[in-house]
């Protein structure tokens, strides 16, 4: 058997079969072709390399200017907005960290499909603010990827809000598709760590 581990190493795995139900296939481990000091090298080789092509920060920022559009009768962003910015960091995100992004959507012809969305208020945000958006990803999964955003006040530092969005990834033929390894890359780099 062979098993891709943490999206930078293929190890051989010997088993022996022990079952096979409804359940699943049940097997026992022989031995591991590759040492785990190998996986270990592979892993941070992939880590530097990507310090080197992201920076050092694991937080992906950029900044959006709030303009008279994006404000209700109130004077304060309409809330529906926040849902608008979370694609406008996600979008910066990709084009930032894809190298050639459009050649890849336009020959394998994939879709990033919002699954989930969701933002909680916190303040208020005027025209002519500042927004410093934050993003970071979590739960990468096979198809589907959470990118947890938050929105600050440049100039105060104050909270504005924070949410995230669930995108899976869509073939042209609308079936649901593993997430490509050019797109994993930086999510894993960007992936939130716990303490």
């Amino acid at each position: 058997m062979k098993l891709k581990v943490m999206g930078c190493k293929i190890i051989k795995i010997n088993c022996e079969p022990k079952w096979n139900n409804a359940s699943g296939v049940g097997f026992k481990i022989l031995n591991i072709e590759h040492s785990k000091q190998a996986l270990f090298n592979t892993y941070l080789e992939n880590q530097f390399q990507s310090l080197e092509e992201y920076g050092d920060s694991r937080v992906f920022t950029t900044e959006i200017q709030v303009t008279l559009k994006d404000t209700n009768v109130f004077g304060n962003v309409y809330f529906s907005n926040y849902i608008e910015y979370q694609g406008v960091i996600r979008e910066k995100f990709l084009l930032t960290t894809v190298p050639d992004l459009h050649e890849l959507l336009a020959q394998s012809r994939i879709r990033l499909v919002t699954v989930d969305t969701y933002n909680r208020f916190v303040n208020n945000a005027y025209f002519g603010d500042t927004l410093l958006m934050e993003l970071t990803a979590s739960e990468i999964n096979g198809a589907t990827c959470k990118l947890n955003i938050s929105f600050k006040n440049k100039d105060t530092g104050q909270l504005v809000g924070q949410g995230y969005q669930r995108f899976c990834v869509v073939s042209a033929g609308g079936k649901v598709i593993r997430i490509p390894e050019v797109l994993l890359n930086p999510l894993d780099f960007f992936q939130e760590v716990e303490d």
